[in-house]
């Protein structure tokens, strides 16, 4: 009986009834995408950023009142401190959108103002003082814009709360959806929030409580204040009839207060999901620094998450979603709270460097409470989601910086985000990585980055020249993988000489990468190992390395250092053991048919152009999308099965432009090295089913150590015949009902019969014994009229030959 011991795929996303996670969004399948800017609109976006240096906010006080929960409108009044910094001002402008303004006010009474298209322009009193502070008052009144998606001022299920981020709206910032603002990255005030509730509703905010006021009846006004300056867009309120958990965790500089905030029903299994919360407050202060605010706080909304310093507005179905599901998102929006609310993009077109620290977040959670193991679960995961998903819904492969505005939100910017923050990690090394995400947060904390600044801020930090891997991985689409093409050693002195040629593929690039420091190990037939570091790069890089033993093989990245184009899984086989499925998208299934000791396997599975290559016989064509190296120590007698799954049904997918309009002609090809010519497994069966979905397998059985991919051609060409073995005959021909399978030569036992039609595809598989004339008996009445090819071979896996037959009817 044989074992499963390698299944593929398994969704790298959380999804969930709510929609697909994109880090700490929900987005709804279908939902409207970003379009991109006009000139005039990319104006606009930077006219509000320089108004920063016109005027500096220091302070927004806002009284608002909620109590219109039916009617969903509001009522506020919002004083606005701020210190000119340019002579001559008699104006200043704020965005504020939908809401109807009553009135504008400062200390000497009714101030002028216009207020259309989005924008309140106030006439001033008198010319400011250059660096003098004074304030104004805007009291206005109706109901607050919501994104088409996601974000926006809510009245929900019992809550009322905002979210500061349009999902689908550019520029996203929505701090103007509800008070007067700057609303831009660049411009950081501290807050006071006065919340004027009745009935059950309280509002449970960020900052430091300043106490409650009774108004009468069940109307009271709750006030909060927050002293660190954050961007309009993580200032928040939330009101419900909520209460709160409190508790301490002594962390690496010190205690630091948090905060579980709940309806009184939800708030014990909220209590129950943050479990490991301390766990993820030492990974992140460990990587980036001292934790930032007052306290880490978290309140149960209905939407989505969003980084709110002190107060993350945190959907509440998350109670009913498994725990690494909680962890992964609520360790998100923790390390946003270095990445995003200290430091923070300019614009938008810079999302990655809020969005991707904060999903590694949650990698670091997994390597903290689950060592390397944990963190290369998170890694592969990861990684599968980007090369499978990230080219399909974000328009291609994109450039992390700048990312085009329709796609600001999408796959790239969050989980190759991360991936690449990992990469930075490998090519730095943990410690420098770790002296350099703390550098950056103390040196450029309350400002704005784009990518060329984080780049020069981090080498500033680490003396580093990382102008190489900000060209390649962030200014740039598309990724690399590297591969031994060949390998030389030879004695000397006791020691081995040994050479690697080392090959760079690419995927959606046309851009080698440079100055890679690539993990090589090298292993000998007893399981030696010796590892090295190389720095490699281009087409072709030669590495020479001494090694004390005889090397037989060779692994690159074996510690998963780098997320590269491919998914890789290394394991040892044991004797009569069942192996597990493991998590990862090695796109294929291996099977133990005969194991009689232990064996290291490795599949690689390379999301690349397999490279130019020879084509042998009967090849026609060969994927430019991907190939498999399976790789290991196999003790003499191993025997394994293999499973390739193709799939070219969508755009996008990997062998769309292969089979996606046909798979007639589909072949599974190999090669045992990469210098030789791809040429026609012999021991395959195609399973096609319908030859036009592009779905299906290719099973290889036995399976061989060396390179697989697919490709199209003839079947049968090239195929290996038994040498000096039985050959096999069937009769009668054609065959309308039974068809005998007859050997020659002494065989023994009973034979695995598979049969495929013309186009390749298996139809049937069976076992025969053997009767006393060499010869048993195949049930073909199942088959439709037409030409067929028998394979038979015997217990161990050998070949005892193929035939050809006719079914008729």
């Amino acid at each position: 009986m044989c074992s499963t011991f390698l299944i593929a795929c398994v969704p790298a996303s959380l999804v969930l009834a709510q929609g697909e996670r994109i880090g700490c969004h929900f987005r709804s399948p279908g939902a409207p995408a970003h379009r991109s800017l006009t000139d005039a609109e990319r104006a606009q976006i930077e006219e509000t950023i320089a108004r920063s240096d016109t005027f500096d906010i220091t302070h927004y006080d806002i009284a608002i009142d909620i109590s219109d929960v039916p009617g969903q409108t509001i009522t506020a009044a919002t004083t606005v401190s701020f210190i000119p910094l340019m002579a001559d001002q008699t104006h200043i402008r704020f965005d504020l959108v939908q809401l109807q303004v009553d009135s504008v006010t400062d200390a000497g009474g009714q101030l002028g103002f216009t207020h259309a298209d989005g924008f309140l322009r106030i006439a001033l009193a008198a010319v400011p003082v250059v660096g003098v502070e004074q304030e104004l008052t805007v009291h206005y009144h109706g109901t607050p814009l919501r994104d088409p998606e996601w974000g926006g001022f809510y009245f929900a299920n019992g809550i009322v709360y905002n979210l500061g981020i349009g999902l689908t709206t550019i520029p996203p910032n929505f701090g103007k959806v509800w008070y007067p603002c700057f609303d831009s990255f660049v411009e950081r005030a501290a807050y006071t929030y006065r919340v004027k509730s009745t009935g059950a509703y309280r509002a449970h905010c960020q900052g430091d409580f300043l106490g409650e006021q009774q108004l009468g009846g069940d109307t009271v006004v709750r006030s909060f204040h927050l002293p660190q300056e954050i961007p309009t867009h993580v200032s928040a309120i939330a009101a419900s009839n909520y209460v709160d958990h409190d508790a301490v965790h002594t962390g690496q500089y010190g205690q630091v207060p948090y905060r579980l905030t709940a309806k009184p029903n939800q708030l014990d299994a909220m209590v129950t999901k943050f479990a490991h919360l301390g766990n993820a407050i030492d990974a992140c202060e460990h990587w980036y620094g001292p934790y930032p605010y007052g306290r880490v706080g978290y309140v149960l909304t209905t939407a989505g998450a969003l980084e709110i310093p002190g107060n993350v507005a945190y959907p509440d179905f998350m109670n009913g979603q498994p725990d690494l599901s909680n962890r992964e998102l609520f360790t998100h929006e923790l390390g946003h709270h270095w990445w995003g609310d200290v430091v923070t993009p300019h614009t938008h077109n810079d999302m990655w460097l809020k969005e991707g620290p904060a999903e590694y977040s949650g990698h670091l959670l997994e390597e903290w409470i689950g060592g390397k193991a944990g963190l290369r679960t998170a890694l592969i995961a990861n990684q599968s989601r980007v090369l499978r998903d990230a080219h399909k819904q974000d328009g291609g492969f994109q450039a992390l910086s700048p990312m085009p505005d329709p796609h600001i939100y999408g796959i790239h910017t969050y989980y190759k985000g991360a991936a690449v923050l990992h990469n930075l990690r490998g090519y730095l090394g943990d410690t420098l990585f770790r002296q350099a995400m703390h550098g950056v947060q103390q040196q450029h904390g309350e400002s704005t980055l784009d990518a060329p600044g984080f780049r020069d801020a981090l080498e500033a930090v680490t003396g580093a020249d990382l102008h190489p891997f900000f060209q390649d991985q962030v200014f740039s689409p598309g990724f690399s993988a590297f591969v031994v093409n060949d390998m030389d050693a030879s004695e000397q002195g006791g020691q081995w000489a040994v050479e690697l040629l080392i090959a760079q593929r690419l995927r959606g690039t046309d851009q080698f990468h440079t100055q890679v420091p690539l993990d090589i190990t090298l292993i000998g037939a007893d399981w030696q190992r010796h590892e090295y570091t190389a720095t490699v790069g281009g087409a072709f890089t030669t590495v020479p390395l001494t090694c004390p033993f005889e090397p037989v093989w060779a692994v690159l990245n074996g510690h998963t250092r780098l997320n590269q184009g491919r998914i890789d899984h290394e394991f040892i086989a044991r004797e009569g053991q069942s192996f597990p499925m493991q998590q990862g998208s090695t796109g294929m299934m291996l099977f133990q048919d005969q194991l009689q000791d232990s064996a290291i396997v490795r599949i690689d599975h390379l999301w690349a152009a397999p490279g130019a290559a020879v084509l042998g016989d009967g090849v026609d064509e060969v994927s430019d999308q991907h190939s498999w190296m399976i790789g290991g120590i196999w003790p003499e007698g191993t025997v394994l099965r293999g499973r390739f799954d193709y799939d070219g049904n969508q755009d996008g997918d990997l062998d769309r432009e292969l089979y996606g309009v046909s798979e007639q002609g589909a072949v599974l090809l190999y090669r045992a090295t990469p210098d030789e010519p791809w040429t026609i497994y012999p021991d395959q069966v195609v399973s096609a089913n319908i030859l036009t979905n592009g779905i299906g397998y290719i099973t290889a059985d036995p399976l061989l150590r060396g390179e697989y991919t697919f490709g199209k051609g003839v079947l049968g060409i090239g195929m290996e015949e038994p040498m000096g073995g039985p050959a096999v005959s069937v009769y009668p021909v054609p065959a309308r009902g039974a068809l005998m399978v007859r050997a020659g030569g002494e065989p023994r036992g009973q034979a695995i019969v598979t049969v495929r039609a013309a186009d390749g595809r298996e139809v049937l598989r069976a076992s025969i014994p053997w009767g006393g004339a060499r010869e048993g008996r195949l049930d073909v009445s199942g088959l439709a009229p037409g030409m067929y090819t028998l394979q038979a071979r015997d217990g161990q896996g050998g070949s005892l030959g193929t035939a050809r037959f006719q079914v008729e009817r």
